[in-house]
């Protein structure tokens, strides 16, 4: 059968358990068509490293491709069950608004904005808090009671990989892999048979292992074979991020990337491999905040990320990222960073220098360049495993996501920022980076800018708006009325980094949640004047890109 239509009745099965469609259509938003317009639609299933695979190598990564749509079908449960039997009906009207609306919520996994704090545009309905692995009528303080008189359920309920029920008047913790085995098992089997297709050793242990992950939500030894893994090919499939969890910070979306490694760049990442335990003893915080790293690994990849599903396509559109989450990984082994060429790229072209050119003086705006922004975001990724291991609260170790809570992603994503700029000058004197510290400067500011868009629904547009407002307060960032721009200072930026980095990294030491919160509530407002300029880029900047596959067909995403 060939791929086209192997897939095609994929997504048909996918589909089929949806049933009827609703009778009654909600209401759409009557703005919908000018959101849709903000968004651009990018083929990125294309890469010139498929020229360069083997028989059987294409043959496991059609498997691999199948298995990502699993993944999309997930991760609609988790986040808008409902909103995909919409999504599924609006797919089929060719009216202008319909068809808009199914972009949103195509970009959007469900009836909620991601650039307008989670605001409704499909009908009235306010999205829960934890999405949908939660009860939706489930507060924060409700949940955070209950854990108090029920200790004995704490670890099953704030298990990153269970769905929390009512059952009467108590809550239950079901299994990720039981709650949603009607995607995980087929997505596993397709792993199994893509093992079988392997021809390299690493890969074939790691499908075997990562299969069993999916069935069983234990990932340990499929973490580990990850970072072992030496092929042409690379997978990052499962539970991972908790960005969608904003009742209580711990659970996991199911995503999966398909990728194609350049092997023949592997040179250019080789001189970071061995710096991470010289950054975080330079990191600008106690000793206790910053654990030795001597012997854990770091694998670097450069890939092409040729099909993406799930959290990681939901509209914020990641170009590199560091994993596994698992601390128990960390200290066994290290964790792997991974730099998505063809999405560096196309954000950088089609967001990015456009938008900086619009908000930052000229002479600042200049500066920006591919090596920057490619070694900016490298750095923000090796930084994820810099900083403590856990928190210490009441003289008791504790898991840095579970202490911080709703706070941990957006002040887990700032140290990742602000920590790879403050070690930005150190690599510069050994040697290790080039170019100018402005120039890397500004492509964290055109990222912030960025993020700035997607408003306080998303932690990196809530830690970057933060950052920015306190940027602008230490002289780092000034604004010229007379120009409508932003200018920076150097020097001035160099010292506020190190201020916030060891803000945000004793946060996470101390487990200081009551801290964070004051933090974010106070800076995390945006400003008159960068409120105009961002509404003057509006129609004439992207938001953001879209990715779509030429080679699948049209919302086999489900």
């Amino acid at each position: 059968m060939k791929k086209s239509a192997t897939l095609k009745l994929l997504f048909l099965v996918l589909t089929f358990h949806c049933g009827a469609v609703f009778a009654g259509m909600p209401a759409i938003a009557p703005d919908v068509p000018e959101r849709a317009a903000r968004l651009v639609i990018k083929d990125m299933s294309q890469s010139s490293l498929k020229a360069g695979l083997k028989g059987w190598e294409k043959a496991v990564l059609e498997k691999l491709e199948q298995a990502a749509c699993y993944m999309d079908a997930a991760f609609w449960q988790q986040v808008d069950p409902e909103g995909e039997k919409l999504f599924q009906e609006l797919s089929q009207k060719d009216g202008p608004i319909e068809k808009a609306a199914a972009l949103m919520m195509d970009a959007n996994y469900g009836r909620w904005d991601r650039f307008q704090d989670f605001a409704p545009f499909v009908g009235t309905k306010s999205r829960p808090a934890g999405g949908y692995v939660f009860p939706p009528d489930l507060t924060r303080e409700e949940f955070e009671n209950y854990l108090v008189v029920h200790p004995e359920q704490k670890a099953d309920l704030l298990s990153p990989y269970t769905v929390v029920h009512r059952d009467g008047k108590k809550l239950k913790a079901i299994p990720y892999h039981v709650a949603y085995a009607e995607y995980v098992f087929p997505a596993a089997k397709l792993l199994d048979e893509a093992a079988k297709l392997s021809q390299n050793q690493s890969l074939t242990k790691f499908l075997k292992l990562q299969a069993e992950a999916l069935r069983t939500d234990d990932y340990f030894e499929a973490d580990m074979a990850w970072l072992d893994l030496d092929a042409a090919l690379d997978l990052s499939i499962g539970p991972y991020e908790t960005y969608d969890d904003q009742l209580a910070g711990v659970k996991t979306f199911y995503k999966a990337n398909v990728q194609l490694v350049d092997r023949n760049k592997a040179k250019v990442l080789d001189k970071y491999k061995s710096m991470a335990p010289h950054l975080q003893d330079h990191l600008p915080v106690p000793p206790e905040f910053r654990p030795g790293q001597t012997g854990t690994m770091m694998p670097l990849i450069l890939v092409d990320d040729v099909c993406r599903s799930g959290q990681v396509r939901s509209i914020m559109e990641a170009v590199a990222y560091s994993l596994p989450n698992d601390p128990r990984v960390w200290k066994a082994k290290g964790s792997k960073k991974v730099m998505m060429g063809n999405y560096l790229n196309t954000r950088r072209e089609t967001v990015l220098e456009p938008l900086a050119r619009m908000i930052m003086e000229v002479s600042t705006a200049k500066n920006m360049n591919p090596e920057a922004y490619f070694t900016w975001v490298l750095m923000h990724e090796i930084t994820h495993t810099l900083g403590p291991r856990h928190s210490v609260v009441n003289g008791r170790g504790k898991p840095i996501r579970e202490a911080l809570g709703q706070y941990y992603s957006p002040i887990e994503e700032g140290k990742a920022d602000i920590g790879g700029l403050y070690n930005l000058p150190y690599l510069m004197k050994q040697g290790v980076v080039s170019g100018s510290l402005e120039s890397h400067y500004v492509v964290y500011l055109a990222e912030a800018l960025r993020s700035i868009r997607f408003g306080l629904g998303s932690a990196y547009g809530v830690i970057r708006l933060s950052c920015w407002n306190i940027l602008e307060d230490k002289g780092a960032l000034h604004y010229n009325p007379t120009t409508e721009h932003f200018e920076l200072n150097v020097g001035a930026m160099t010292a506020a980094v190190k201020d916030i980095v060891n803000t945000l990294i004793t946060f996470e030491g101390q487990g200081d949640a009551v801290g964070a919160a004051k933090f974010i509530h106070k800076y995390a407002v945006i400003r008159p004047n960068l409120a105009n300029l961002l509404k003057k880029a509006d129609g004439r900047v992207p938001v953001e890109f879209i990715p779509a596959y030429k080679e699948q067909p049209k919302n086999n995403r489900r």
